[in-house]
């Protein structure tokens, strides 16, 4: 499933492509998805502008005039993808199942074989938003520091590794990154939340918003289904650390271990037993110091 920065790589293309047009037709081929597109759906939409795009998690938000906002969800195959062609034109493909067509000449299309996606309106605010009423805080934000994130962990008996991946704490990171961010600050994916300090909470922090931050530079990660709207692959798989990397040489300097791979929850989890332990004092330095890899 696309994690955080494959949904931001996304939004940020439709953002430079479709930002302040008016919605002028849209064609449903499929209603049948995750959950059924209703039956209004085209009109409620009809000749709304884009006022703005965004993400909440990983959901893209289109923000239309006269407050209604568009939710989309890629679930675990969906793809947006933009089209220049007018939509007399365009053959739709296997797996479109939906088309809007916009007024400066640009079709988006909604395409997802297994149908895990969905797409909803909300009309007012979108604060209200029933899916969004449980979501943590967003690991990009300035909230989102050493301080909130021990508060979440210091009572917690559970291994790090499940509560990153629990997004009632944490919004948008899914295994690729946590497994990422764990090895590029040190920490054992295994570790115990309650016996983090406050100095490895920060350490922890700065490495998440690092590893997606780079990954949103380099497009997202592409393993199987992941494309941006204009077709192209990720390029962070390339960069990857430890994530699908077992049985190799662990990638840190100096370091003589080998990545190997436990199961944490049914999940695929990735790290190098010999440099990810704990972090001390000379780790945060290095930490604030040291180029990206």
């Amino acid at each position: 499933m696309p994690e955080l920065p494959e949904i931001e790589t996304v939004k940020l293309g439709i953002e430079k492509t479709v930002l302040g047009s008016a919605i002028i037709s849209t064609k449903i081929f499929r209603r049948d998805l995750r959950f059924p597109i209703e039956e209004n759906f085209e009109k409620l939409i009809l000749k709304k502008r884009v006022l703005g795009v965004g993400r909440r998690s990983k959901y893209l938000l289109f923000f239309l005039s006269n407050k209604t906002t568009i939710v989309l969800h890629l679930g675990m195959s969906g793809r947006i993808n933009l089209s220049t062609e007018s939509k007399n034109e365009y053959k739709p493909k296997k797996h479109d199942h939906l088309i809007i067509s916009f007024d400066n000449q640009f079709l988006l299309i909604y395409n997802d074989p297994r149908r895990f996606g969905f797409i909803e309106i909300i009309e007012g605010d979108y604060a209200d938003y029933q899916r969004f009423k449980y979501i943590g805080i967003e690991p990009l934000s300035k909230k989102f520091d050493e301080q909130h994130l021990w508060s979440k962990i210091k009572n917690s008996s559970r291994s790090l590794k499940n509560i990153l991946m629990d997004q009632k704490v944490v919004a948008g990171l899914g295994n690729i990154y946590v497994s990422e961010a764990l090895w590029d600050c040190r920490i054992k994916p295994t570790r115990i939340g309650k016996n983090m300090s406050l100095i490895e909470c920060q350490i922890l922090v700065a490495s998440i918003k690092k590893v997606l931050n780079k990954a949103i530079k380099f497009g997202g990660t592409t393993l199987k289904d992941f494309r941006q709207v204009g077709g192209e692959v990720g390029y962070f798989q390339n960069k990857l650390q430890v994530y699908g990397k077992e049985g190799q040489a662990c990638f840190r300097g100096k370091c003589k271990g080998t990545v190997g791979k436990i199961i944490i929850s049914g999940r695929s989890t990735f790290f190098c037993a010999a440099c990810q332990k704990s972090v001390s004092y000379t780790h945060l330095r290095a930490h604030e110091t040291r180029h990206d890899l």
